[in-house]
């Protein structure tokens, strides 16, 4: 879910909006690889964040969306493999998510979770792009949009105090079982 890219991994024939984290004429290997780092990215995020939080159950809670991102990676393997595209995570992806992760820690739960929308929608954005571009991966599309719609719907609930039942979508996506 949360990706950083350098300039190196842009391919910048027009200017990208402001809040896109894709250009349109990346082709679905970028793509591809721009999900795929950022599930690496959310898991190694997501994971501190449930590490370092005193909470019983907001460490609950993001024990599961680390369990979530690692599920949806699993999932993008197969339309890696069938591309050819590097499936280890990459050490700048991992090392940048360390220290967003650190940093988090120092927000307040409310911040933490509002910083979920602008994410989520620039996410969904590259996710739906995917399915648009290449029939032979609409499926692997499919599960990240339901996935990252199932991350904005638990933030939006947790902030709306809809606490109990917040984790309602992501559980019953059925690559998380």
């Amino acid at each position: 879910m949360f990706s950083f890219m350098d300039d190196a991994t842009k391919t910048a024939t027009e200017p990208r909006p402001p809040d896109a984290i894709f250009a349109p004429e990346d082709d679905v290997g970028a793509l591809l690889v721009q999900a795929y780092q950022g599930e690496v990215s959310g898991e190694v995020l997501f994971g501190i964040v449930a590490s370092g939080t005193d909470d019983p159950e907001r460490r609950r809670k993001f024990e599961v969306l680390t369990r979530l991102e690692a599920k949806t990676r699993e999932a993008c393997l197969p339309a890696m493999r069938r591309h050819g595209l590097p499936t280890d995570p990459d050490p700048k992806t991992v090392a940048d998510a360390k220290v967003l992760g650190e940093a988090v820690l120092g927000m307040t739960w409310e911040q933490l979770l509002s910083s979920f929308e602008p994410i989520t929608s620039q996410f969904l954005a590259l996710y739906r792009r995917i399915g648009e571009i290449s029939e032979a991966d609409r499926a692997e599309s499919g599960l990240l949009v339901a996935h990252e719609q199932a991350l904005m719907d638990f933030a939006r609930r947790e902030l709306a105090g809809e606490t109990e039942t917040s984790l309602e979508l992501i559980e019953a996506l059925p690559h998380l079982a």
